[in-house]
């Protein structure tokens, strides 16, 4: 190996280095790469610039800025660079044709990186993969919508878009091959894959998907109502203009450290635990003569439709995910709003006692903490995965392989981040600990022996699939389970445990209720008020508490004839709830609720069919800490 490596890309030279593996094997790493301009002065908000060129060999040692966030350790501090659209190529071979796999980090469309501090490539490349992790800007910098042709939304997504574009014209030159990408990515990264493999923009770029713990059609990676998102962040800060243009020419007047923090308080009340609705994630794009859209339909109209990437894929969550502080004394509080089932009605009643009798088991303080963790867990990510799963099936010819990420071990990533102690089960990014090289790792001096085994199982299924499109072309004594794909008729996944089984069906009762309850309920919808085109809202803080003007709030919540009780938190031994690192607002007497109310449209249809319609960059570190941006479970009304 060169001690220099040096490439040539389209815009020019660039000059990485080699580095060792934990196992001793070397690779080349060219860090840092600008994959766009700099989206800077006007470019803020807008879809990103191809890169510009440079003069002489650009030094890619060294990860470039991350996107302007909040630090969500205890700090609290705000942290990264508007010029943040930088990519890390990672390759063992520079003269090769390899499969390439692309990493999209999660952090609820507000946080996180691509950066080495938490996505190390080492054991990934060790398989004869090219991995390649990438910054895209998040927060309203990335999600802001306008509903105008200079700001239609999803800047965010069109910076991993302008990504795949830069890579497949360069990849060959690191020993790529440009026609085998494989996507993945985790949490509202999986948001992320799922709708690049159905965008026009992206879906012909990619070979392979994985998703994990996440999927564009969850409610929290949509925003319905973008205009009141906006109104309202500039409201915060100052401006009081109905007028979008004056609008606009506002923000782009403030800093992104004042964006970003302003961000932080108006979102925070909008901690709604089932209908979550992040104020600057994902948008339904109007359709303007000569721009780009990333979506102008609901990811559900191209699944439904079977107009999403004809591609194998892998897709799946873990054990447990989420843990939450909520203790509600009505079940109906957890009964999705897009089921369009009135509150206090006989339906929502049974439906509340049902939730009951499937969750909580006894009357214990452990089995009603467990009871709602699960709860929790299948109403932000486990339903919508079974149901995205669903719909592939149904509409496209190709292998989708289901797991369950079931291993509790040194390297589980969240248990890392937020426990001193263990826990039963796996939770939300635990899986990541398993692919990735990460900080957190530093601390673990003598690994188990199983833990290693677990490892090199994950790694192996992931490049397999990379490579073959298969998880398990062939048994050997680290995968000695063949991996089925999911059929119409039998949902067939992998549980990753301590031994690899094949298995069917998880939580068959549960899923079963909650997919006849879709199928009853979820038929076909009005759309025309996503990404309403009605003037917006106005949310009003008096005293720093949000209201919504000319709105009527009702404190009262009606309980059940028999409910179950949950009275204040306890300590339990077997399903630990950490204390919440900020101000989490899930239990505040008022929710403005934001989130669409879809009318059902007076028609029949097949079930379960879906219609819809700054400071000097010197002073700034480049990277986040292990602890930094990992709070997934605040930014749902979770519990951390």
């Amino acid at each position: 190996m060169s001690e220099s490596p040096l490439v040539t890309v389209e815009q020019g030279q660039l000059q990485g280095r080699i580095v060792n593996s934990p196992s001793g094997k070397a690779f080349y790493s060219f860090q840092g790469i600008p994959y766009a301009k700099p989206p800077l002065g006007s470019l803020r908000f807008k879809a990103p610039k191809p890169a510009e060129t440079w003069e002489g060999i650009r030094d890619a040692t060294a990860e470039g800025n991350i996107a302007p966030q909040i630090d969500t350790s205890l700090t609290k501090t705000y942290t990264g660079d508007e010029n943040c659209l930088y990519l890390n190529v990672y390759t063992p071979h520079i003269a090769g044709n390899l499969p390439v796999m692309i990493w999209i980090h999660g952090g609820a469309f507000k946080w996180g990186s691509g950066n080495e501090t938490l996505y190390g490539p080492d054991y990934l490349v060790e398989k004869d993969v090219v991995v390649v992790t990438l910054n895209y800007r998040c927060g309203p910098l990335g999600f802001l919508c306008l509903n105008t042709p200079e700001v239609p939304g999803n800047a965010g997504l069109k910076d991993v878009v302008q990504a795949l574009r830069w890579l497949k014209q360069n990849i060959k030159s690191f020993g790529g091959d440009p026609d085998n990408f494989t996507v993945f990515g985790q949490s509202a990264g999986g948001a992320i894959v799922t709708i690049l493999t159905a965008s026009p923009l992206s879906k012909n770029m990619i070979n392979k998907a994985i998703v994990q713990s996440g999927t564009g059609i969850s409610k929290w990676a949509v925003q319905n109502e973008p205009l009141t998102c906006a109104k309202a962040l500039a409201s915060h800060l100052g401006c009081e203009a109905d007028n979008v243009d004056e609008v606009l020419e506002f923000l782009n007047t403030v800093t992104a450290k004042e964006l970003v923090e302003a961000t932080e308080i108006v979102n925070s009340f909008d901690s709604l635990v089932v209908d979550q609705n992040n104020f600057f994630s994902v948008v339904v794009e109007k359709e303007f003569p000569g721009v780009e859209a990333v979506l102008t339909e609901p990811l559900l109209d191209f699944l439904t439709s079977g107009r999403t990437a004809e591609i194998p894929i892998m897709i799946g969550s873990t054990t447990l995910e989420l843990l939450t502080n909520l203790r509600p004394s009505d079940l109906q509080m957890f009964i999705p709003s897009d089921l369009n089932i009135e509150k206090d009605s006989d339906e929502s009643l049974a439906i509340a006692e049902n939730l009951k009798g499937l969750y909580f088991t006894s009357d214990t303080e452990e089995n009603k903490a467990e009871g709602l963790n699960r709860l929790h867990s299948d109403l932000l990510l486990n339903i919508n995965i079974n149901r995205y799963i669903k719909y592939l099936v149904q509409n496209s010819n190709q292998p989708i392989y289901f797991y369950k990420f079931d291993y509790v071990g040194q390297f589980n990533f969240a248990h890392k981040s937020f426990f001193d102690t263990e826990l039963k089960y796996a939770l939300h990014m635990d899986d990541l600990g398993y692919l990735f090289k990460n900080d957190f790792q530093k601390d673990v001096d003598d690994p188990s022996p199983q833990d290693v085994k677990m490892r090199e199982r994950m790694v192996r299924l992931w490049t397999n699939f990379a490579k073959f499109g298969n998880p398990t072309p062939e048994e050997n004594h680290y995968l000695p389970t063949k991996w089925l794909p999911v059929t119409n008729d039998t949902l067939y996944y992998l549980n990753l445990g301590q031994e690899l089984n094949l298995l069917q069906n998880p939580d068959e009762e549960i899923m079963k209720f909650w997919e006849d309850l879709y199928s009853k309920h979820f038929k076909i919808w009005e759309h025309t008020k996503i990404n309403t085109i009605e003037p917006p809202r106005k949310l009003v803080y008096p005293d720093n508490e949000a209201t919504e003007e000319q709105a009527s709030i009702d404190d009262g919540q009606p309980s059940l004839e028999e409910k179950v009780v949950f009275e204040e938190i306890v300590p339990i031994s077997s399903v630990l709830n950490p204390p919440v690192n900020g101000d989490a607002k899930s239990n505040a007497d008022f929710k403005p609720k934001i989130s669409n109310e879809i009318k059902m449209a007076q028609t029949s249809a097949p079930k379960d069919v879906v219609r819809a319609s700054d400071p000097p960059e010197d002073d700034l570190p480049k990277n986040i800490g292990v602890n930094k941006f990992v709070n997934f479970y605040e930014s749902l009304g979770g519990k951390k």
